[in-house]
């Protein structure tokens, strides 16, 4: 279970989103949290089937935004491992130093008297001295550019660029320290993509075909598996890359454009990257642990309706309590419009791409989604703690307390009393013969209480 899981925060994160829910899907439908709904133990193995197949896709419809689209997905082959791959560098080159007359905002009056031997007499004047304060400006030309980049196994060479862009401005300073290095490659950011591809079927549509196989031996529960462990994993590993990039990002505006500091005020719009964390947050997210109450299970679901993401959903023969195939896809067009309306406005608020543009559109966008895409990435960690955690409840529910070890202890001692002697504590006197003990011989346990552990023992006398 993840060791972050709060069940009852995402109880109500997701008892929220139902307000959502319910207004994207028919106004008969009624989903609820999969707790608050009686189902079969199957039926959880088909809701991390669900929940899974839906982080897929919605993974994938935030990445078609970066590049990686239909056509990139049917051109990668499957049988190599697939990376993708973030690369940055800036540069810094010195251009001038100037010095600029700045008005302190003071003056001050002085009376001239001028001489004069006519008939007036001498004359006064008065005037008026502004006082200027004379600042030095270091002026410096800072280029960075970025790419978003996919490859096959160690193939370098052939790498795909997804999205990429190069930008340049004007750093001005009150310093003559340099204040970035001239040239700075920083550390590629990469993740694997392996798993990801492993799970989109390219026939005959690109269609994600997560599923926990049952019959393996190594599958437990519905969240201890190997499948579903692996889902986890990946689920990290992208949130760790979102988050790498979002630094990257937010130091083009604390390290390049929070030290442009011009000896006079420059008006400026006001941009900054903070903006598109809110609207990542307001995405709507479709990765929910839902389920449908028998009736409406049974309900008709109509044709079956367009879907707008990169992958769409596999046919299911399940008769079990999880939303239907039209439903998930209600959800998910859901989650391609309200990206969309998020990605308008970051146009709308944001200078388009330009050479001279150091933050611009393709920043703000990429840094909404390695936003947005962690959000997806924690409610899908959460779900599964979540199957987890529901099915321990009902478990501790069903046999009336919370078993520990100490309950299995008392539980063997009172089964091998009936099978056979009862055991004795292994504690025994050291003696001599005729002689008062000197010692005490035992074995207890590891825990706080060390008491002795019970075992058979046979008295075996001097020879």
């Amino acid at each position: 279970m993840s060791s972050s899981y709060e069940n009852l925060a995402f109880q109500r994160k997701v008892n929220d989103a139902l307000e959502a829910v319910e207004r994207v899907l028919a106004i008969e439908k009624k989903p609820l949290i999969a707790g608050e709904v009686e189902h079969t133990y199957g039926s959880k193995y088909e809701l991390v089937n669900s929940v899974s197949n839906v982080a897929i896709i919605a993974y994938m419809n935030a990445l078609e935004k970066i590049g990686l689209d239909a056509d990139v997905l049917k051109a990668i082959d499957d049988s190599t491992p697939t990376t993708l791959c973030f690369d940055a560098s800036t540069t810094c080159k010195f251009l001038e130093k100037k010095v600029v007359d700045v008005p302190m905002g003071r003056s001050y009056e002085e009376t001239v008297e001028t001489k004069s031997t006519g008939i007036l007499g001498n004359s006064k004047t008065k005037r008026v001295s502004k006082v200027v304060q004379h600042i030095e400006e270091w002026h410096y030309k800072v280029e960075t550019s970025w790419c978003v980049s996919i490859y096959s196994a160690a193939d370098l060479a052939r790498k795909r660029v997804l999205k990429s862009r190069a930008g340049s401005t004007t750093l001005i300073t009150q310093s003559k320290e340099m204040p970035l290095p001239e040239h700075k490659d920083h550390e590629p950011i990469e993740l694997s993509l392996t798993w990801l591809m492993q799970q989109i079927d390219k026939t005959p549509q690109l269609t994600s075909n997560f599923r926990v196989n049952v019959e393996e031996n190594k599958t437990k529960t519905p969240r201890r598996n190997e499948a579903t462990q692996n889902a986890i994993d990946f689920a990290d590993h992208l949130k760790g890359w979102c988050g790498s990039v979002s630094v990257f990002m937010s130091k083009l505006e604390l390290d390049i454009l929070h030290r442009h500091n011009p000896a006079k005020n420059e008006p400026k719009a006001k941009i900054s990257l903070r903006k598109t964390c809110n609207l990542g947050e307001k995405v709507f997210n479709p990765v929910l642990p839902l389920m449908e109450e028998g009736e409406d299970v049974q309900k008709a679901d109509g044709a079956e309706i367009e879907h707008k993401s990169v992958l769409r959903l596999q046919s299911s023969n399940s008769e079990g309590f999880v939303l239907s195939p039209n439903d998930i896809t209600k959800l998910l067009n859901e989650h391609v419009n309200s990206m969309a309306a998020a990605l308008a406005k970051v146009e709308k608020s944001f200078p388009p791409d330009a050479e001279d543009n150091i933050v611009a559109v393709s920043e703000a966008t990429l840094s909404l989604l390695t936003v947005h895409l962690p959000h997806l990435c924690n409610n899908f960690l959460d779900s599964m703690a979540y199957v987890e955690n529901m099915m321990e409840e009902q478990l501790t529910a069903a046999i009336g307390k919370r078993i520990t070890a100490d309950d299995l202890d008392t539980f063997v001692k009172f089964h091998n009393a009936r099978l056979c002697q009862v055991p004795q504590p292994f504690s025994h006197a050291v003696r001599r013969p005729e002689h008062t003990p000197v010692g005490l011989v035992s074995i207890e346990s590891s825990d706080d209480e060390h008491k002795c552990i019970h075992t058979h023992t046979r008295v075996v006398a001097n020879s």
